[in-house]
Formats: C-alpha cells, sequence, structure tokens
C-alpha cells in the first residue's frame, strides 16, 4: 500500500472477493436451507453430521475471513483511486500508454466483485436481510459501471488504433476489459434473475444481454489474435506475463454463466423450454475452462516448478486466485 497507487491493485480485492464466493456458492448448493439464497440463519443445522458441521463451519469462516478482506481493500484502494483520478495528468498519461492501460478497467471488475460478495456471503451473516431491498440501488451502480465500462472501452479502443503498437507485444493481460466484461454482466443477470420487480429485472437482463454479446465477440476475437501472436513468436513471453494465460478461465466462466442467467430469466417470463440449451451452455464454458486450465498448467509447468517463488512479485500472479 506505500507503493505509488496503480489501478491494477484492485486486482487484490477482486481475488479475495473470489474466494469468498466461492465459498458462498458451495454452501449455497450443498447445503439444504429454507429456499432463496442461504444464510447462517436458514440452514437446517439439525439435519447435519458432526462432519458436515465441522466442514461448513470452515467454509464459513473463510467466507468471513475473506469476504472482510474484499470489503476493507475495496474501501482502501477507492480511496487511492479518487485520489489518483484527481491528478488528471496521471489519467491521461496512463491511458495513453496502449501496453499500460488495458489494467483500467481492473478497478470496474473489482467493485463488481463486491457488489456480488455483499449480495452474498456479507448477506449471509445478517439475520433477515432483504434482498429485494438492494435491487434497485444495485440497479444504479451496475449502469454507472456499465457506462462507466463503454466509455472506458471506447477510450482505450481509439488509443490503439490512433497510436499503434507492435502486435508481437500484444499479451493475455489484454483480455483484462472482457475479465471486467464478464463481471459487471454477472452483476446484471444476478440482478435480472433475483429481483421481483419486473422493472428492474427486464432492464437489467436487457443491459446484460447487451453487454454478454459484446463480451462474447470481444472474447472470441482477442483470443484468436492473442493465439496467433503467440504462434507467431515461438516462444512463451517474461515470467512477469506467463499467468495471465490463466484469465481465459475466468471470463469463460462469468460470460457462460451470465448467458447461463439471462436465459433463465427468459425461460421463466417467456415459458420457453430451454432445458437442454441450459444444459449444453453452462456444461461448454466448464469444459472449456477445464480444458484451458489443464493446457495452460503444462505450458507455465516449469514457471510453476522453477521460478514461481523466487520471482519477484507481478500482478499477473492475481490470475492463478
Amino acid at each position: 500500500m506505500k507503493l505509488q497507487f496503480a489501478p491494477i491493485k484492485f486486482q487484490s480485492a477482486l481475488a479475495a472477493g473470489g474466494i469468498s464466493l466461492m465459498a458462498f456458492n458451495y454452501l449455497q448448493f450443498s447445503l439444504p436451507h429454507g429456499g432463496g439464497l442461504i444464510n447462517f440463519f436458514n440452514i437446517n443445522w439439525s439435519d447435519l453430521s458432526l462432519i458436515q458441521d465441522a466442514t461448513y463451519m470452515l467454509l464459513i469462516v473463510i467466507m468471513f475471513l475473506f469476504s472482510s478482506i474484499n470489503l476493507i481493500l475495496i474501501g482502501i484502494l477507492l480511496y487511492g483511486f479518487v485520489m489518483w483520478l484527481k491528478t488528471k495528468s496521471k489519467l491521461k498519461e496512463f491511458l495513453e500508454n496502449p501496453l499500460m492501460n488495458i489494467s483500467i478497467f481492473v478497478p470496474i471488475a473489482s467493485i463488481a466483485m463486491t457488489i456480488n460478495v455483499i449480495w452474498g456471503p456479507l448477506a449471509f451473516f445478517i439475520p433477515n436481510i432483504s434482498i429485494q431491498k438492494m435491487m434497485m440501488p444495485s440497479l444504479v451502480l451496475f449502469g454507472l459501471l456499465l457506462i462507466s465500462l463503454l466509455i472506458l472501452e471506447f477510450k482505450v479502443t481509439k488509443i490503439l488504433f490512433t497510436n499503434p503498437i507492435d502486435i508481437n507485444k500484444m499479451n493475455f493481460v489484454w483480455l483484462l476489459d472482457v475479465f471486467a466484461i464478464g463481471l459487471v454482466s454477472l452483476t446484471g443477470t444476478g440482478i435480472a434473475y433475483m429481483s421481483e420487480n419486473n422493472f428492474i429485472s427486464t432492464i437489467a437482463s436487457v443491459a446484460s444481454l447487451f453487454l454478454i454479446c459484446i463480451g462474447i465477440i470481444m472474447f472470441i476475437t482477442k483470443l484468436f489474435l492473442l493465439i496467433f501472436v503467440q504462434f507467431r513468436n515461438g516462444n512463451l513471453p517474461d515470467n512477469a506475463v506467463l499467468p495471465a494465460y490463466l484469465l481465459v478461465i475466468p471470463i469463460t466462466c462469468l460470460l457462460g454463466l451470465s448467458f447461463y442467467r439471462i436465459l433463465l430469466y427468459l425461460e421463466g417470463v417467456y415459458s420457453f423450454k430451454l432445458n437442454i440449451s441450459l444444459y449444453l451452455i453452462i456444461n461448454l464454458s466448464y469444459l472449456i475452462t477445464i480444458g484451458w486450465g489443464i493446457f495452460t498448467i503444462y505450458l507455465i509447468f516449469d514457471y510453476l516448478r522453477k521460478d514461481f517463488y523466487k520471482s519477484q512479485f507481478s500482478p499477473t500472479q492475481w490470475s492463478m486466485v
């Protein structure tokens, strides 16, 4: 924290939020509870064995710890971000660097993650909390994130077109904007899926579907271009960049899950029969994820085995989390 502020630091809060959500999702889908989102007070503890109690309590401790870390870090980092934005010359200089400006999307991704942490892990510990009362403020915040995301995307794309760089220098860090799109769309589809207000759910679903389509097109285009560049270069990038290959994993999961939620919403509203489509989408996204994960671990195995513990910290290492 004593180092000079940079937007990439938001990856620390993002990673902590991701771990807390992993624990929450496992509890949500494995523990019997009173319906809706799980919380500590609607779990049927009497139906669980001693081993189950110990296992789930461990997950609850992990969830509490990392959701707390996420909320504390996001507060500290947002303060640093606001102070950084006040110096317009820094922001302008940062955006004009086509090799660096892609990390401006990390704060947006991190804020979207924190919204999901508030819905899930934080709400887990609060009795009688009303998720529905959160939907309108969440929609407003989702709209602000969406507008910010699109404005920054236009700015970064314009700079890339007007200040062309050597394509051989492109690497998988270039996917950070798609990662942010995935997290923001997950937030929007969460609102559409959970809200009982038709106005809120309709706006969130339309905006999310628009964002998902943009994200899928950008992801496919960038991924093919990056694979082409990798083949043309003929060697792996420096250690500081290597872990960025793993960014493909969360992007695939986020876009797949967001599209899955949108179809669930449409199925509920229009009574479509989408069982096969839902099954294929969610399983295809995770099949791609597992395949890419195995391939990436094999690809960077020497780095993990020999260099990871010895190498200097680099922000791309958060991709592993």
